[in-house]
C-alpha cells in the first residue's frame, strides 16, 4: 500500500393586469455548483456549471472530505486540526465536532446524521444533527471514502486493507469488494451502481449492486474524490495532476478544471427543497382564498405549523398550478395559468414577497397546465400539459419563462389526472403522481424524460380527502403525499417509501375560505 498520506490529507412587463419589473435572470443557479476541497491550498473552491472558479473558504488545514446537508450547509473534514467544520451557504463557519483523529471522509444519511471516517483511529463516528457523537464502526484500517446507497447502507473505502466494506443501517458489516489499491473515493449513480476512485492504480472502477466489477476509467493520477451531477456525469478529483475531470455516463472524458493544488473531496450543492419558501430546507404549504384571491404561505417543520405570511393576491381568472425556481435564484416562484385565455405566467418571489413577473408561453386550445418539473435535467423547470379531450400529456421545456421545445408524454387512463411531479423511485428523474378522485386510488408513473417506463399503485386516499401533491416532508429523500379535506379543512401528510405508505400524520387545519393548493 503506497497511498501518499501527505497528498491524501495534506425589462417592464404586464402580467395579468399588474405592471411589474422583471428582474435580471440568473444564467447559472447556485444549486448545482461543485465544491472541491483543495488540500494543497487549504481552500474550498466553488465551481459554477461552466467551470468558473471562485474561493468559498480559505485558511483551512488539510481539507479533504466534503458533504452537504439538506439545508445547503457544507461540512468539511479538516485533517490538520482534527475538526469537522460547518459552513452555511454564505460561507459563515462554525465548529461542528473536534478532537477527532484524521477526519477524512464525511457523508450524510437520509435522517440528517453525519458519518465521519476517522482515518487514524480506524473508526466511523456518527453525529446527530445536534452534534451528539457515537461510534458506528471500529477496527477498520485507514477508513477514507464514505457513501450511502438508496437503502441506507453505508459503504466505506478501507485504504489499509484495500477493501470496500458495507454496513447496514444497524451496523452489520460485510465485505463488498476486495483486492483494490487505495479505495479513496466512493459515489453512487442514480441506478445504484457504486463507483470507486482507486488511488494507486489510477483507475475508477464501477460495481453493480451485486458487486460485479468493471473498469470505468484508467490512466488517471491519484484519483481521489468522486461526485455525480444531476445529469449523471461523474466528476473526479485527480490529485496527482491537479485537475478535475468529468466523465459522461458513457465514459467520455473531458477537463472541467485544472491548475489546482491537490483536489480531494468533491460535493455538489444540492438544489433547494421543493416548496421551501423560507429556506430552512423544509417544504411549506401554499394556501389560496377563493373569495379574496389572496395567497398565503404556511411554514412547516414536517407536518407542524411554525408560522405564516400573506403572499401576493392573484388577478381574476388566474390560479397557481405549481411552484418552482424559474429564475435560478434558489427561491420558489409561482407558476400561474389562466384557463380562459390559455396564458401562462411566472411570478418571481422572495419568500412570500412578489418581486417581478413575466408571461410564459400561451397554451394551444384544448390544453391545460397541470404541473411543473425538470424533465430534461438542465436544472430548469418545465411545464406539464394535459388535454382533457384526448387525455394526452405533454412536456414543454423552458428556459425561465421562454419556451425551448416540447415532447408528448404518456396518455392517461379515464378518470385519472396528474396532481404532482416528484422523483419517487430515486433515479433522479421526475415521475407523474396520479389521482383518481372517483375511486380514491393513487398511482405513480415512472418516467425517463417524457417516456413512460413503468407504474405502481400508491395507497388509496381515505374518503373525504383529496391528494394535492407531493413533497419530502420528513426529509428522508423520498416524496410524501399532501392531503386535504375541504369539508373538515384538515390537512394530512402521508409518508411514503416510493409507492408504499409507511406512516401518516395530521397537518394543520386551515381557516374558513382557504384551501391547500401546493404542494
Amino acid at each position: 500500500m503506497n497511498v501518499n498520506k501527505t497528498a491524501l490529507f495534506h425589462l417592464l412587463v404586464t402580467v395579468a393586469g399588474l405592471a411589474t419589473a422583471l428582474l435580471p435572470i440568473s444564467v447559472l443557479a447556485a444549486s448545482g455548483d461543485l465544491f472541491a476541497a483543495d488540500n494543497g491550498s487549504n481552500t474550498i473552491l466553488k465551481f459554477a456549471p461552466d467551470g468558473t472558479e471562485s474561493p468559498f473558504r480559505s485558511g483551512l488545514n488539510g481539507p479533504f472530505g466534503l458533504a452537504f446537508d439538506s439545508s445547503g450547509n457544507v461540512f468539511e473534514g479538516d485533517t490538520g486540526t482534527n475538526t469537522i467544520f460547518k459552513f452555511t451557504p454564505d460561507g459563515t463557519g462554525s465548529t461542528f465536532a473536534f478532537g477527532l483523529s484524521g477526519p477524512i471522509g464525511v457523508a450524510f444519511d437520509s435522517s440528517g446524521n453525519v458519518f465521519e471516517a476517522d482515518y487514524n483511529s480506524g473508526m466511523i463516528f456518527k453525529f446527530t444533527p445536534a452534534g451528539t457523537k457515537s461510534p458506528f464502526a471500529a477496527g477498520l484500517s485507514q477508513p477514507v471514502g464514505l457513501a450511502f446507497d438508496s437503502s441506507g447502507n453505508l459503504f466505506e473505502g478501507d485504504v489499509g486493507s484495500n477493501t470496500i466494506f458495507k454496513f447496514t443501517p444497524d451496523g452489520i458489516k460485510s465485505t463488498f469488494a476486495a483486492g483494490l489499491s487505495g479505495p479513496v473515493g466512493l459515489a453512487f449513480d442514480s441506478s445504484g451502481n457504486l463507483f470507486e476512485a482507486d488511488y494507486n492504480s489510477g483507475k475508477i472502477f464501477k460495481f453493480t449492486r451485486d458487486g460485479t466489477k468493471t473498469t470505468f476509467a484508467s490512466g488517471l493520477s491519484n484519483p481521489t474524490g468522486l461526485a455525480f451531477d444531476s445529469s449523471g456525469n461523474l466528476f473526479e478529483a485527480d490529485q496527482g495532476s491537479g485537475t478535475i475531470f468529468v466523465f459522461t455516463p458513457f465514459g467520455t472524458k473531458s477537463t472541467f478544471a485544472s491548475g489546482l493544488s491537490g483536489p480531494s473531496g468533491l460535493a455538489f450543492e444540492p438544489p433547494p427543497a421543493a416548496y421551501d419558501f423560507n429556506q430552512d430546507g423544509k417544504p411549506d404549504y401554499v394556501l389560496y382564498n377563493a373569495v379574496t384571491h389572496q395567497t398565503a404561505v404556511w411554514y412547516l417543520n414536517n407536518n407542524v405549523f411554525v408560522g405564516s405570511a400573506i403572499g401576493p393576491t392573484l388577478p381574476a381568472n388566474w390560479k397557481v398550478v405549481g411552484v418552482a425556481d424559474f429564475n435560478g435564484d434558489n427561491k420558489p416562484d409561482y407558476l400561474l395559468f389562466n384557463s380562459t385565455s390559455h396564458q401562462t405566467a411566472i411570478w418571481y418571489l422572495n419568500n412570500n414577497t412578489f418581486i417581478g413577473g413575466a408571461y410564459g408561453p400561451s397554451l394551444p386550445n384544448g390544453w391545460d397546465l397541470v404541473a411543473v418539473g425538470d424533465f430534461n435535467a438542465d436544472g430548469k423547470p418545465d411545464y406539464v400539459l394535459y388535454s382533457p379531450a384526448t387525455r394526452q400529456t405533454a412536456i414543454w421545456y423552458l428556459n425561465n419563462n421562454a419556451f425551448v421545445s416540447g415532447d408528448l408524454g404518456p396518455t392517461l387512463p379515464v378518470n385519472w389526472r396528474v396532481v404532482g411531479v416528484a422523483d419517487f423511485n430515486g433515479d433522479n428523474k421526475p415521475d407523474y403522481l396520479l389521482f383518481n378522485s372517483s375511486t380514491g386510488q393513487t398511482g405513480i408513473w415512472y418516467l425517463s424524460g417524457p417516456t413512460f417506463v413503468g407504474s405502481a399503485f400508491g395507497p388509496s386516499i381515505v374518503s373525504g380527502y383529496s391528494l394535492i401533491g407531493a413533497a419530502d416532508f420528513d426529509r428522508d429523500g423520498k416524496p410524501d403525499y399532501a392531503l386535504y379535506s375541504s369539508a373538515l379543512q384538515q390537512t394530512a401528510v402521508w409518508y411514503l417509501n416510493n409507492n408504499a405508505l409507511t406512516s401518516s400524520a395530521y397537518g394543520p387545519s386551515l381557516p374558513a375560505n382557504w384551501s391547500l393548493i401546493a404542494p
